[in-house]
């Protein structure tokens, strides 16, 4: 089941950046992603990671992975704008062991400055990875 939330936009130009444990590195062309966690973890949690591609403040797309080296899985994405102006649930997905799965999602939406895009898998919110948008 897809769902997604109105999105209130901003404009402007901008680049997006990674941001991950506390690096922040400028990257262009406006593609960015950052990764958390441990594909090995005991939890189950694995390794998540968020791929946003864009131009100035605009989001093209964005696609979130998951991968657990552990155990088997099945969950559901979500992707959500921290500054509250929209978000994605994706359709539910099962797999194997040492199966990656990756949803993506065309937004084609304005962020605003400053803002981040975080996803996560429902069962594990804490595993979270983000991106920041700024100019």
């Amino acid at each position: 089941m897809k769902k997604t939330l109105s999105l209130m936009a901003a404009i402007g130009m901008s680049t997006i950046a990674f941001t991950g444990s506390a690096q922040a590195v400028d990257v262009k062309p406006l593609t960015a992603t950052g990764c958390t966690g441990n594909a090995g973890s005991t939890d189950g949690s694995g390794s998540v990671c968020i791929t946003v591609t864009g131009t100035g403040l605009k989001v093209d797309s964005v696609s979130l992975s998951k991968k657990s080296n552990n155990r088997a899985w099945t969950d559901y994405a979500r992707v959500d704008f921290t500054d509250g102006s929209g978000g994605y649930m994706g359709a539910t997905v099962s797999a194997a062991r040492v199966e990656t799965k990756t949803i993506s999602f065309k937004w084609g939406l304005n962020a605003a400055n400053n803002s981040k895009v975080c996803g996560y898998w429902n069962n594990y919110p804490g595993t979270k990875a983000c991106v920041t948008i700024h100019s």
